[in-house]
């Protein structure tokens, strides 16, 4: 399964830096940047991203990495599941 991870480079842009380095490292992952996701009230007000095209959102970054994380390894499990 492709795991796509997409933020907007807009979104709590220094902040997001290092949650974007760590995913990044991950080779089960996708990190992609796209200059607009749609979601302009919400990338004004929290950290967020996509994953798989479901928003996750968190008060910080180390919570979004975690959420992240969380949700990658909920999908994964539905995975092994169906299989």
């Amino acid at each position: 399964m492709e795991i796509n991870v997409k933020f907007c480079p807009c979104n709590f842009e220094d902040e997001l830096e290092a949650t974007k380095e760590k995913l990044m490292k991950r080779s089960d992952l996708e990190v992609i940047e796209e200059r607009c996701l749609l979601y302009c009230g919400q990338c004004l007000m929290e950290p967020f991203a996509l994953v798989n095209g479901e928003n996750i959102v968190a008060d910080d970054p180390d919570e979004l990495y975690e959420k992240i994380d969380q949700h990658v390894a909920g999908l994964k499990q539905e995975e092994a599941v169906q299989s």
